[in-house]
Formats: structure tokens, C-alpha cells, sequence
């Protein structure tokens, strides 16, 4: 039994095979899903962009709410949910990355690395920004008085760009990505 566990092991095969001075080797091939873009490799490339956009739009939102001085950002429980949204942003434009590099009809792992990635990093986003919108509430509803009411609503309307560059993207993604087609290899 292994400790890691490998999602795409039961993909690859292999078959032996002689080479020219007369060694068996082993040939790996992929015998797994197929997953296939509905364009061509030129239309692929007009849809890294839009992407690439996104992935930038999130990350620029959320440092411009980290800019705002408010008093609930000495205030842990109200910044780490903000903090750990950087996560899926960053994690989103890798998978822009791995993206960009495969081809239009990727592997399992290739289509999980890239558009998945994205996919569900965006949902992540959004969810990560509800929750740091509900931690600032409860902190506007605790420390009652104690804290630039100006500052603090500003604080918590500037996550909805988050949201809206998240929701954009869900939106494209339903429109570029939907039509993508699975060929069974098995």
C-alpha cells in the first residue's frame, strides 16, 4: 500500500520491446481519457488572454483590498480568510500556465492541471471571499463602535470585485469550456 496516492497510474501502460542492439525496453503509453478541446490550436491560443486577464483581475482585487487600513486587519480571524484567498489566485494562474502548454486534446492530468485548475480554483475564490465578507460582518456586529465604520464597510464592499472577476470567469468558462468532449481510451 502507498503512502501517495496517484490519481492518473491506471492511465499509463507499458509493453516491452526490443531495441536495435537487441535490450528489451520498456514503451509507456497512454491509455487513458482523452479530453478535446472544441477548436483548434489556434483558436486555443485566443483564449489564454481572457484567462490570463482574470487570473490578474482577481490578484489586482485583492491587493487593493489589502491597501485598506481598516482596524479589523489587526484582527486574525478577519485577515486569514483574506490571506488564504491568495492561494487559489496564484494556484488559478498556474493553471492558466499548464493551459497554455498542452494542446487541444490533453491528458486526464493535463486537463486537470490546466482547465479544472482554473475551474475550481474560481469557485474557491468566490467561496473564500463569502467567507471573509461573513468574518468581517461578525466583526462589524462585535466590536460595535470601536472601529471607522467608513473604513470597515469599504473594506467589506471591496470584495465584491473579487467576486464579480470570480463570477466573469465562471461565465467564460461556461462558454469556452463547455463544449470539451471525452474519448474514452480504455
Amino acid at each position: 500500500m502507498s503512502i501517495l496516492h496517484n490519481p492518473y497510474k491506471g492511465d499509463y501502460d507499458h509493453a516491452p520491446e526490443m531495441d536495435k542492439k537487441g535490450r528489451f525496453r520498456d514503451r509507456f503509453f497512454y491509455k487513458g481519457d482523452i479530453y478535446v478541446l472544441p477548436y483548434d490550436e489556434n483558436e486555443k491560443k485566443k483564449t489564454y488572454l481572457p484567462c490570463v486577464l482574470y487570473g490578474i483581475g482577481m490578484f489586482a482585487a485583492l491587493v487593493v483590498q489589502g491597501m485598506v487600513n481598516q482596524t479589523s486587519s489587526r484582527t486574525l480571524w478577519v485577515v486569514l480568510p483574506y490571506i488564504i484567498e491568495f492561494l487559489p489566485v496564484i494556484f488559478f494562474l498556474l493553471g492558466v500556465l499548464e493551459y497554455a502548454l498542452s494542446t487541444p486534446r490533453m491528458t486526464r492530468q493535463q486537463y486537470d492541471k490546466g482547465i479544472g485548475r482554473m475551474h475550481f480554483c474560481g469557485i474557491a475564490v468566490i467561496v473564500l471571499a463569502i467567507i471573509s465578507m461573513i468574518s468581517e460582518v461578525v466583526y462589524l456586529i462585535i466590536r460595535r463602535g470601536q472601529y471607522d465604520i467608513k473604513l470597515e464597510l469599504f473594506y467589506l464592499l471591496l470584495h465584491l470585485p473579487v467576486v464579480i472577476v470570480a463570477l466573469l470567469f465562471a461565465k467564460y468558462y461556461n462558454k469556452n469550456f463547455s463544449g470539451i468532449s471525452v474519448e474514452s481510451g480504455k
